[in-house]
């Protein structure tokens, strides 16, 4: 005679096998360094008629449009990666900023009466980063300001 009807138990055998198989295949500590990457990282860099156009495809496709600033860095992972070891250097609250400047896009949320969009800066500077297990996990946004200073004439603030 067949069995009817669910038999959970037959599947914890394979619910517990596929967990064992993710622990011990050595993947870094994936969620979280996927989102940074999601957020954060176009290499290479998107095509775009010009920063403002770049900034308002990108937050669209990336399913981050309404954020108030995102930084797009434009070089490799391995790169970035570094920042969490011998590329960058220890900073307070366990932050660690690039011993080298990164090719970004900076896009700044700009609501207007007539239009919602973003500004987007190009620039190259040194990026600080939060990390977790040698993997960057949390991206630390650095505008000039008050007032989005675009000339860069003041000291950048943070918003964490």
């Amino acid at each position: 005679m067949a069995l009817r009807g669910p038999r959970p138990v037959l599947l914890l055998p394979l619910v517990l096998l596929a967990a064992c198989l993710v622990l011990t295949s050595g993947q870094p500590w994936i969620e979280p360094n996927f989102m940074f990457l999601r957020k954060h990282v176009d290499y290479p860099k998107t095509n775009a008629p010009n920063a403002n156009a770049y900034c308002n495809m990108m937050m669209q496709i990336r399913g981050i449009y309404g954020k108030p600033v995102n930084t797009f860095i434009h070089e490799p992972i391995s790169k970035i990666n570094s920042i969490c070891k011998e590329g960058g250097t220890p900073k307070v609250g366990g932050l660690r900023e690039s011993k080298v400047e990164f090719s970004i896009t900076q896009c700044v949320f700009e609501p207007d009466p007539l239009s919602i969009s973003y500004i987007g800066i190009v620039k190259k500077r040194k990026i600080i980063i939060g990390c977790w297990n040698l993997y960057p996990v949390y991206y630390l946004e650095q505008i000039e300001g008050p007032g989005l200073d675009l000339e860069g004439r003041q000291e950048p603030y943070c918003f964490l």
